[in-house]
């Protein structure tokens, strides 16, 4: 049997998750973030009927789902 080394996988997805987050505090702090691919603003879309809210731009190229309790 043949071992694998997972981490820089691990590395990857914990940097990925840190940044991710790190974009979602900078826009609900009201500070301008842009879009990774287009450049584009992200804006909040407030909570829905199933408690889910969204940071996006308009072009969808970032789209990232919350969950919020209300």
């Amino acid at each position: 049997m043949s071992k694998f080394d997972f981490s820089v996988v691990n590395r990857e997805t914990s940097d990925s998750f840190h940044k991710q987050k790190a974009k979602i505090k900078k826009v609900l702090a009201g500070k301008a973030v842009v879009c990774d691919v287009c450049q584009q603003g992200l804006t909040l879309v407030p909570a829905n009927k199933e408690g889910r809210a969204y940071i996006n731009c308009k072009k969808g190229c970032t789209n990232i789902e919350l969950e919020v309790d209300v």
